[in-house]
């Protein structure tokens, strides 16, 4: 299903609709829908901050991996707004996790504590100076305004690598640790592929 919306085409595929409606028929625990709308803030924030500086992205797709921008290519954007495009998700999640918090003082609810939780892991996690995430695009834009293209690339290989590298040893300690737990694993593999089959920076 494709339609416009302000001159900004919206695709919203038929796995994001099944993988939605999987999701809700299996009364999935709080968490995991929490986690799909903290997910989809995150890159609302991205999208806020890009029509704030009027680049208008080509496209919006709802995907089974989430929300795809697809970037309007023809328009050049400095590094200085690449960055603040970079922060706008975790600028998202920073504000969810606030308010959350604010919450709580007045409500003790534990689903409103998991929802700051979930809200505060994405924020961090997609800090992390890595390729593909936020974190990444942050130290490649910081650098750019100095260096050459080749230096921050190099530079955000290395970072990359370490830090792909921690979260998998980090995953391997606390899946012999709980016998059960693999997630940063799976993770720190995603990030690996990811590494090495995008080129983009």
């Amino acid at each position: 299903m494709m339609f416009n919306i302000c001159g900004i085409k919206i695709e919203i595929t038929f796995l994001f609709v099944a993988f939605i409606s999987f999701i809700i028929s299996l009364n999935a625990p709080s968490n995991v829908l929490m986690t799909i709308l903290s997910s989809m803030l995150h890159e609302t924030g991205h999208l806020f901050v890009m029509l704030s500086l009027k680049n208008k992205p080509q496209k919006v797709r709802f995907e089974l991996t989430g929300i795809n921008i697809i970037r309007n290519q023809e328009t050049a954007i400095s590094s200085k707004n690449e960055i603040l495009i970079s922060l706008g998700g975790p600028l998202i999640n920073a504000l969810m996790t606030v308010l959350s918090c604010i919450v709580l003082a007045f409500y003790n609810n534990e689903k409103v504590l998991t929802f700051a939780c979930i809200n505060l892991i994405l924020m961090t996690f997609n800090l992390l100076p890595v390729k593909k995430l936020d974190g990444g695009g942050i130290l490649y834009f910081l650098l750019s305004t100095k260096f050459d293209f080749m230096l921050c690339s190099k530079v955000l290989n290395v970072t990359s690598l370490c830090f792909i590298s921690l979260i998998f040893a980090w995953g391997i300690y606390i899946f012999v640790a709980s016998s059960y737990n693999f997630s940063l694993i799976i993770i720190a593999v995603f990030l690996f592929i990811s590494y090495f089959n995008d080129n983009e920076y």
